[in-house]
């Protein structure tokens, strides 16, 4: 036998590699059933046959176990029959079965919906058309149930007694399609051709019919609040059908140029002169007050009060208040209190008050950032981060002599929240500050931390600045406690041009009242050190908690505090507020009160005459605030408040820059902002701190300590 063999050329074989594949993928996107399998099953439960038959053909079944009879025994016999034949002779066309990549959905075969008594009017292509809408299984009148036109964009709900009116503009329409639906039921069309009126399933292209079956955004506590029962209902009948405009303006939810159809209609340009409940924007919006959206927004969404997006966030949303996003968001969010991404924040979130985000792939500044996991940055006074931690240190240094920081966030990036003092009858000197860091792990045992701090101190004014750059070598003793040692980079500057007693003399200025120094801020820099001793430990997962809460509260607090400067060292108030839950941890509050700023006994200013002198007097002010409480544990709250301090005083004013003129004198009336925190427990009782700006010299670090009680639910 001779054979012979052929090399096959390195190109042919390439193509025929190509054209397998090609086969293979051509084979995998046949649909599910139009797939070919025989079955012969006698007296089998049905649950094994369908096991089987999904086995044959390589996919997979979804359904609810209580939706089909299972253990029902069946028998088949079919040979080479497409798997829709095979379904339709095991469950006789009682369910529907969608297909979905790989998986054939199985679901409750939903009644239909039937027009009854239909009437069309035409006045000049002011169409009015009305009718009836009815169960088809029962005959059952239906109410709240939708009726629209799509061409139009107009949509009624229909009445107790299932009826409808709906009345619209159209100009040489052709063919007019009017579709009832409701939620538990098959939608169903009537459309009208002339004289001639035709029911049917129907379609139209250049729509977007992407399903959305879980209208999130209206499931938020701030949702509820502004959305409407018809509009809540009309998004459970209309779950599919959304449509795109070039632009939309609203009054607000409701009110609004396409009626109740809006959170149908993704706009280019939307603006909402109150507030306006859109499906999305693909441009530009703005909010008198707030904009919601059920689904994306893109480019720019811009409202004074907050933006509320049940997608994702392509671009820049600014909000005075809040921004939220209830997927992604790639761009930025911008607040002046809260900002939330409940998916992945690819970006920068800037608030006052509170960031938060799902998986952060970017950076966060504010002044509590939260996250359940990080690869980017978080800058604030607390950074709750999943994976990362938290570390406790108390240390000494050639400055002060008792420090205490807080460092949160990941070894990548940390942020690090300091205080300090230098306990000494003679040398006192006080402080605080933030920084960031880096740790370089050099093995389980010893890691390099990499630190720059920027502080306030005080010398008997909060005026002096402080800045640090560290490297501390941390050895890890035991599992949460570590030591930590290393050299320090000071740069200090002091604001005054002489020493007051009893406090430390850094720049080595000359005591009061000797000849001060020329220059009014004096700086020094040198190489010091620092040594402690740390806790080391991680953030537990936080138990997610719906709250739905819509409660009214009363309280009044008392706040006992310390003033920024001389002579108000010591401050004293009370407040008065009202708090309402808005649901998601969130509520609005609003503080009156009264406030003092005693002037300190014997205190000499260092400027003035004798016959004017600005200090002389008690400071007492009435503040009116309106603002947020987040609550970001059980009982743990920050809060933010912007407002206008009444003063029950007369500010002096000088004609020019010399304030030894005689001064005319005007009631004083400021704007003034708050942020705190603390902890708001179950029975009432509320104790935390705040810093409060009443413009001028008037600022007090204060503790506050209240009760509130529980109006309503």
């Amino acid at each position: 036998m001779i054979s012979t063999a052929f090399k096959v050329p390195k190109t042919c074989r390439l193509i025929v590699l190509l054209l397998l594949v090609l086969c293979t993928g051509r084979s995998n996107a046949q649909s599910i059933f139009n797939r070919k399998v025989s079955v012969n099953a006698e007296g089998v439960a049905l649950a094994d046959v369908l096991q089987e038959v999904s086995k044959r053909c390589e996919f997979h079944f979804s359904y609810k176990a209580q939706l089909l009879p299972q253990d029902s025994l069946v028998s088949i016999a079919v040979t080479n029959q497409t798997v829709g034949m095979v379904l339709s002779k095991l469950l006789h066309d009682k369910y529907n079965i969608r297909e979905y990549q790989n998986y054939l959905i199985i679901t409750e075969k939903l009644p239909g919906l039937a027009f009854l008594d239909t009437d069309i009017t035409n006045d000049n292509n002011n169409y009015s058309v009305s009718g009836l809408v009815v169960s088809v299984r029962t005959g059952e009148r239906l109410m709240n149930a939708s009726v629209y036109v799509k061409a139009q964009l107009v949509s009624v709900l229909t009445d107790e007694h299932g009826y409808f009116r709906i009345k619209f503009r159209a100009d040489n329409p052709g063919q007019i399609s009017v579709t009832a639906s409701k939620v538990a039921y098959q939608d169903t069309t009537i459309n009208f051709l002339q004289s001639v009126s035709v029911r049917s399933r129907f379609s139209q292209d250049g729509y977007n019919s992407t399903i959305i079956r879980n209208n999130r955004v209206e499931r938020t506590g701030i949702g509820r609040f502004f959305i409407s029962a018809k509009q809540r209902i009309q998004s459970l009948n209309i779950p599919d059908f959304f449509a795109h405009r070039p632009f939309q303006v609203s009054l607000t939810p409701g009110l609004s140029s396409h009626g109740m159809f809006s959170p149908q209609v993704v706009n280019k340009f939307s603006l909402n002169v109150a507030g306006g409940y859109t499906a999305g924007v693909n441009g530009f919006e703005f909010g008198g007050l707030f904009n919601i959206n059920k689904m994306d927004a893109k480019y720019m969404q811009v409202a004074t009060v907050f933006n509320l997006v049940g997608g994702s966030v392509t671009g820049i949303q600014l909000a005075g208040v809040s921004n939220r996003a209830l997927d992604t968001v790639c761009g930025m969010q911008l607040a002046g209190f809260i900002n939330k991404g409940d998916g992945t924040v690819a970006g920068i979130q800037l608030a006052a008050l509170n960031n938060s985000a799902h998986k952060l792939k970017g950076l966060q500044i504010g002044l509590v950032n939260i996250a359940d996991t990080s690869m980017g940055a978080s800058i604030g006074l607390l950074n709750i981060i999943g994976n990362g931690f938290y570390r406790l240190s108390a240390t000494t240094n050639d400055i002060t002599n008792t420090n205490l920081s807080l460092k949160t966030g990941r070894h990548g990036f940390y942020s690090d929240l300091l205080i300090g003092t230098n306990i000494s009858a003679g040398n006192k000197l006080h402080s605080f500050g933030l920084g960031i860091g880096h740790d370089f792990m050099l093995s389980d045992k010893f890691y390099v931390s990499a630190e720059a701090a920027y502080q306030f101190a005080y010398t008997g004014l909060w005026d002096d600045r402080w800045f640090q750059i560290k490297t501390l070598l941390n050895l890890q003793v035991s599992k949460h406690i570590s030591l930590l040692a290393g050299p320090v980079f000071h740069s200090y500057n002091h604001s005054g041009s002489f020493h007051l007693d009893g406090y430390k003399n850094i720049t080595h200025v000359p005591d009061y009242p000797d000849q001060p120094a020329d220059n009014g801020h004096q700086t020094r820099s040198w190489i010091g050190w620092e040594a402690g001793l740390a806790f080391n430990s991680v953030f537990k997962p936080m138990k997610k908690v719906v709250d739905n809460s819509r409660a009214w509260y009363l309280g009044a607090a008392i706040t006992v505090g310390l003033g920024w400067d001389n002579p108000y060292t010591k401050v004293y108030g009370a407040e008065l507020f009202v708090q309402r839950d808005l649901g998601e941890h969130l509520s609005g509050v609003i503080t009156t009160g009264f406030t003092s700023f005693p002037v300190d006994k014997g205190f000499q200013p260092f400027f003035g005459n004798d016959s004017v002198n600005i200090y002389d007097v008690s400071r007492r002010m009435i503040p009116l605030k309106f603002g947020v409480r987040l609550r970001t544990g059980t009982a743990f709250y920050i809060s933010g408040d912007v407002g206008i301090a009444f003063g029950l005083f007369n500010q002096p004013v000088f004609s020019s820059f010399d304030i030894f003129t005689k001064p005319r004198y005007r009631a004083y009336n400021a704007a003034m902002i708050s942020a705190g925190a603390g902890f708001s427990f179950a029975g009432g009782l509320e104790a935390g701190f705040k810093f409060e700006d009443y413009g001028f010299f008037y600022k007090e670090f204060a503790l506050r300590l209240g009760y509130r009680f529980k109006l309503s639910r």
